[in-house]
């Protein structure tokens, strides 16, 4: 089952995230920016993909969209940003650093479930492919 790391300091938003996405992955939930850069990069295998809130303590959405940018394992992981700003230059900022998509709450959980399916699959065509 591929895995999802979700980011998320609102409890109520991080569990809906989670029901929604743990039917088809194996979903690790985190509260912050700080709490997750720390799992990141302890893990022994990265996850397939990062779902982050934008906003949160410790360690925001774009500062770990530049430590994941500048890491030598990590900066293949898509990451998906979710947001409750409509905030033109920083989904620029976040696009410019590698992010996969930049999602302004409310979304569809649907929208939700097939970028997370996209951005995975991309990931794993691009990896067989640098492999040969």
């Amino acid at each position: 089952m591929r895995k999802v790391l979700l980011i998320e300091d609102d409890t109520l938003l991080s569990w809906l995230l989670e029901k929604i996405l743990k039917n088809t992955y194996d979903v690790t939930v985190m509260t912050d920016g700080l709490e997750a850069w720390s799992w990141l990069t302890s893990a022994n295998q990265p996850p397939d993909l990062i779902v982050s809130d934008l906003k949160m303590p410790s360690l925001g959405g774009i500062e770990l969209l530049q430590y994941i940018s500048e890491h030598e394992t990590l900066r293949t992981v898509p990451v998906i940003i979710h947001s409750g700003y409509e905030d033109t230059g920083r989904k620029k900022q976040c696009m410019d650093l590698g992010a996969w998509a930049y999602l302004v709450k409310p979304f569809e959980p649907e929208y939700l479930v097939t970028e997370v399916g996209r951005a995975i699959e991309a990931r794993h065509v691009a990896l067989a492919n640098r492999l040969g």
